[in-house]
């Protein structure tokens, strides 16, 4: 009977993955240098993944449903959607702040061809909470009537960019650059 795989290990590995995925691209990735990087050997490597298109879906998945939990851990139903649209936003932005190689790899391979169909329909699924959230604010008449995928990029795309100018120390943001670009989100779904 098979030993049950490590989830410390899978940790490292995806730790590892991400570093080099970042500097070499999918192309350049290798299984071994994966393999060294997390200080294993290229066998253990292939029994936790069989190859570099699985490490890289189930990296894919694993950041994205864990920035997802963490994105919604700030909404609660009892309170209204301008709060909730604030809490979420400025959530968003610190998390893609605080781990931009996440939010990098994650917004590098969401709409490539390296994801399964099954990958991005479980990624699409984690952003449910989201849509059904913007939906509310759609009937509310607080929200542009705009297809729901339109709104999140919108909302998200603007993130993506401003933490890539942070990254590349072009902009330190603080307290009121971010306040500005909230207001300038609100306001760019906002009825």
């Amino acid at each position: 009977m098979a030993r049950p795989k490590d989830d410390s290990k899978i940790e490292v590995i995806f730790e590892a993955t991400l570093k080099i995925v970042l500097k070499t691209g999918f192309n350049g990735l290798k299984m071994a240098d994966v393999a060294k990087a997390a200080g294993l050997a290229t066998g253990t490597l292939y029994i936790y993944f069989k190859n570099k298109e699985v490490l890289i879906n189930e990296l894919f998945l694993s950041l994205k449903t864990a920035k997802t939990h963490r994105l919604l851990s700030v909404y609660n139903a009892k309170d209204s959607f301008e709060v909730n649209f604030r809490n979420l936003w400025f959530n968003y932005l610190e998390l893609s702040l605080t781990e931009p190689e996440r939010m990098l790899f994650i917004e590098q391979f969401a709409h490539t061809s390296f994801l399964t169909k099954k990958t991005k329909a479980l990624g699409d699924e984690l952003l449910k909470p989201l849509e059904e959230f913007l939906q509310q604010g759609i009937k509310q008449k607080k929200v542009r009537k705009l297809p729901i995928q339109l709104l999140l990029s919108q909302l998200m795309g603007p993130i993506y960019e401003i933490v890539k100018l942070h990254m590349d120390k072009k902009i330190v943001m603080n307290k009121s650059m971010k306040e500005g670009l909230y207001e300038i989100a609100l306001r760019g779904i906002s009825i």
